[in-house]
């Protein structure tokens, strides 16, 4: 249970860190980086809720849907932002 647990936040805080330093350079509003953080710690936890911890509980059903919900919510507006930056730069 302990080697579990250490897994899970290993992987939680490897992956934030890991996109911390991909987007260090290229991101330069607090804002968009704060919400990739805030989007790679929550899938973190999701994959680790449903991998590692497959047997044991993390996150209630009702939870997990919402935990769901936000990410995919997420995933959407960091696309839309993605592409609609590119296509201002584009036109300039």
């Amino acid at each position: 249970m302990m080697l579990g647990i250490t897994l899970g936040l290993a992987l939680i805080v490897s992956s934030v860190v890991f996109v911390n330093k991909l987007f260090a350079n290229s991101t330069k509003d607090v804002l968009v980086r704060f919400v990739i953080m805030v989007f790679t710690a929550l899938v973190a936890l999701f994959i680790v809720d449903k991998v590692i911890a497959f047997k044991i509980k993390l996150l209630p059903d009702e939870m997990n849907n919402q935990l769901f919900d936000l990410i995919k919510t997420l995933v959407l507006m960091i696309f839309s932002y993605y592409f609609g930056t590119k296509t201002t730069k584009e036109d300039e």
